[in-house]
């Protein structure tokens, strides 16, 4: 995929995900979904008014994530070529896992840089939610709903790269799982929004 994913229309990309096609996939989807919830947050406080430094911080955070979905894309894309590349002789091999790893550690980035995003959108939307007209925080609610599915979409894509990371014994990965775990302990964390 060439080109942005959020320069896609939105059938553009239900016809990309449900395709044979390997991007976009599931971060790129996550990224999206992600992007609607702190688009529906943002919605409020804008509506709100009076809130300009939230409506600044979910600006921030929707150019993150389409950042993260065009990473996401470019990562996914090169670990499938390195995957195919030639082994047929031991310098071959080399280079292969040379690639693949590299390429590895790239797909475990992008969703990860996703689900820092993400994170910091459901602050957002907790310290949102208090400051809403009555009749605009069912999209608050909403928002941070489709941020947290986002985020458990996210998760599963981190936490599949860095299993292969461990099976191929990289150093890289413990600094990655810290990055993963910082994450998960700020979404389990009870917010006013449950």
């Amino acid at each position: 995929m060439s080109e942005r994913v959020w320069s896609r229309t939105v059938e553009q990309l239900l016809r990309g995900a449900g395709s044979t096609d390997p991007t976009p996939g599931s971060g790129s989807a996550a990224a999206v979904a992600g992007a609607l919830g702190i688009s529906l947050v943002r919605k409020a406080v804008t509506i709100t008014g009076e809130a300009d430094a939230l409506v600044d911080r979910a600006d921030a955070l929707l150019e993150r994530a389409g950042q993260a979905a065009d990473a996401d894309v470019v990562a996914f894309g090169a670990l499938i070529d390195a995957r195919g590349t030639p082994e047929d002789d031991d310098g071959q091999r080399a280079a292969r896992e040379d690639a693949l790893a590299t390429a590895l550690i790239a797909a475990t980035e992008a969703p990860l840089d996703l689900l820092e995003v993400l994170v910091d959108a459901l602050a957002v939307a907790v310290d949102a939610e208090p400051l809403v007209k009555q009749e605009l925080v069912s999209d608050v609610l909403a928002g941070a709903d489709l941020v947290r599915g986002a985020a458990r979409a996210a998760l599963r894509a981190v936490d599949l790269d860095l299993g292969a990371l461990d099976d191929a014994d990289a150093g890289e990965a413990a600094p990655l799982r810290a990055r993963r775990d910082a994450c998960v302990a700020a979404l389990e964390q009870p917010t006013s929004l449950d």
